[in-house]
């Protein structure tokens, strides 16, 4: 494939984060759609890709677009610059794509701040963005990512190659009447329409799904096959980019009465030609993506996958461990150790999951069974109930045993549920897990406002108040951006009464803090006025309320206790000892449902093959050996 650039992870990283610095070492450190405004000249146009000669081989794809500097966090960077500076590390540059935000790369000018991170400064977490910069960057907008599919990628591949695919980012379900994972690629462009140059909006149209990705490789694929890996919310979906939604029934499993499912049957199954492994599944969210990583905190195969796989720590660059050989190993490791919301899976696991459905929903009560079909769906009802028993296949066993690793991994965390995950039964676990599917214990649910009573105390006693001591200079400590800044949000606010930047709504002001901070063009970015703005951002209703509470206007001082009580005084220091922090914490409820999730998943995938097993669905059982072939492709090794 070409000579292996000769620069070290290490030093790409250091000439990256110089790029960042000198474009925005100004900028200090929940997904929303909210209408945004600067300058449309100051972000550079897409580049259109021409077709070009390309040389026959693989390819190794990244791919995260994040959605809107309000929701692309640092910690997809931090994952974009592990993966980007791994492949980039180990393969020629012609043979890696990356597709990341706003596409801002060292070799050019920052074109946009497209990353949010949030900092801790004296307690506090202030808001910041810098841009992302990435050595070969390109903006992940379709556009780019269709035509660099077309007439690079799988070109390259088509003759026989293999296209690596990882996909960080936010992932999301379509709308409509048929629901769909799909990518959140990155969603800002001019607002169309618009009578001046300086609107912005997001484009939601701006996303990938399984069905569009699915159209563009095969249409380009040729004799090439992809193996991926999705760290995303719902990102289970893509499985689907080669396993049906549903699987036939064999009519040789009945006598006499043959179900509706027989009716697509065939001996022989489609080819395998994409495979991979996600975080999670269709309809759940995934661990991780966050503004603020913590090294200890931070967790889910959003970083476990990367690390694991080049061997390299993502917060700091430092070598952590050998690199792994394959996305498959690579995501053996990273599972060992992930205790989070996820539910990682592969596509020979959905491919399997398919038939446990099939078993559950169609086959398993049938009166027409044979009888070596009721046998095969007896064991699978055993096998789920978590007796594993009377399966002799050898790659069935090494799967049994390496699920045993997994189940084992959760227990030590989680003691109190240990009986319940190593031998619980499935009414048992079905009762713990509880009946609400998908996003159980991760969070999702739609934010809601403040209290009524609390806006009207802002909105007719304190605002009025503030905005006459701003406009009069008698604000003590306030700077002239954070006047401006807060008579610019109470100008919003009167402009259009359903708007309200209530003191302490960080989600509802995160949007002004962007474009009023100047965060957003790194080329005009002014340095002070942004590290003001963010520490005031931070702390904004305590220091508001601090102010009610002192102003002359008795009514001004009374709506503050009223919102917020009355003044408190510090909290004394404490003297007590600090019992030392478990070196593994347990896990949280909602991980804890999780862990159960995945155990039962594992035994319906076990309970399934052996059931393909005992009736020698030979179909079945070789495209299921094809795909966990296709998983676990070694990556191809370059030397220097």
């Amino acid at each position: 494939m070409g000579e292996v650039q000769s620069m070290t992870i290490s030093n790409r990283r250091s000439v990256i984060r110089n790029v960042i610095l000198g474009c925005a070492a100004a900028l200090l450190g929940g997904c929303t759609t909210a209408v945004v405004r600067e300058p449309a000249a100051a972000v550079a146009p897409a580049e259109p890709i021409a077709p070009a000669k390309v040389t026959p081989g693989d390819a190794f794809v990244f791919i995260s677009g994040g959605g809107t500097p309000l929701s692309n966090n640092y910690s997809q960077y931090l994952q974009a610059l592990g993966v980007n500076d791994g492949l980039r590390a180990r393969y020629p540059s012609d043979a890696v794509w990356t597709f990341f935000g706003a596409g801002n790369r060292p070799d050019r000018a920052a074109v946009f701040g497209d990353t949010r991170r949030l900092l801790k400064e004296d307690g506090l977490l202030v808001e910041s963005w810098l841009p992302g910069v990435l050595q070969g960057n390109r903006p992940a907008r379709r556009a780019e990512i269709f035509a660099a599919l077309k007439n690079e990628i799988l070109p390259r591949v088509a003759h026989g190659g293999t296209l690596y695919l990882i996909v960080g980012d936010h992932g999301e379900l379509s709308r409509g009447a048929v629901k769909e994972s799909q990518i959140t690629l990155w969603q800002m462009a001019p607002a169309a329409g618009a009578k001046s140059a300086a609107t912005w909006r997001t484009d939601t149209k701006e996303v990938l799904t399984v069905t569009e990705l699915r159209a563009a490789l095969t249409a380009g694929l040729g004799a090439g096959r992809v193996v991926f890996y999705l760290t995303c919310c719902h990102s289970g979906g893509f499985h689907h980019l080669d396993v049906p939604r549903s699987v036939p029934a064999n009519p040789a499993w009945f006598t006499g009465f043959q179900p509706v499912e027989c009716a697509d049957w065939s001996a022989q199954v489609a080819p395998a030609r994409m495979a991979g492994f996600t975080a999670t599944t269709e309809d759940s969210l995934a661990a991780g993506c966050v503004p603020d990583p913590d090294p200890e905190k931070w967790r889910g195969q959003e970083r476990h996958f990367p690390e694991a796989l080049f061997g390299v720590d993502l917060m700091t660059g430092a070598t952590k461990g050998a690199a792994l050989p394959s996305f498959a190993a690579a995501h053996e490791a990273a599972v060992l150790v992930n205790r989070t919301i996820d539910k990682p899976s592969s596509t020979a696991e959905m491919w399997l999951e398919r038939y446990a459905t099939l078993i559950e929903k169609v086959v398993k009560d049938s009166p027409a069974l044979t009888p070596k079909a009721r046998a095969a769906a007896e064991r699978y009802e055993r096998i789920v109930e978590g007796e594993m028993t009377g399966v002799s296949d050898a790659k069935w066993l090494a799967t049994e045993r390496r699920y045993a690793r997994f189940v084992e991994a959760l227990t030590e965390q989680n003691f109190s549920s240990a009986v319940l995950l190593g031998g619980g039964t499935r009414a048992q676990l079905e009762a713990a897990i509880g009946t609400k599917p998908g996003n159980a214990g991760g969070g999702g649910a739609r934010r809601r406002g403040a209290p009524d009573d609390v806006k009207k105390l802002w909105t007719e006693t304190i605002r009025p108040a503030w905005k006459a001591a701003l406009q009069a200079g008698t604000v003590k400590g306030v700077s002239k951006e954070v006047r401006a800044f807060e008579l610019h949000l109470i100008g919003l606010e009167e402009k259009n009464p359903s708007r309200i930047f209530l003191p302490g709504d960080r989600t509802a002001v995160r949007n002004e803090l962007f474009w009023q901070s100047s965060s957003a063009i790194p080329a005009t970015a002014d340095a002070k006025k942004a590290a003001v703005l963010g520490r005031w951002e931070a702390g904004r209703r305590a220091l508001v309320l601090a102010w009610a509470r002192t102003a002359t206007d008795e009514k001004v001082k009374a709506a503050a206790v009223k919102w917020a009580g009355p003044a408190r005084a510090a909290p004394a220091a404490s003297t007590r000892a600090t019992a030392p922090r478990a070196a593994i914490p347990a896990l949280a409820q909602g991980e804890r449902k999780e862990a159960l999730q995945r155990v039962l998943f594992y035994r319906r995938v076990l309970g399934a093959w052996a059931f393909l097993l005992a009736v020698d669905e030979r179909g079945a059982l070789e495209r299921l050996a094809a795909l966990q072939a296709l998983e676990e492709t070694a990556l191809p090794v370059v030397k220097s």
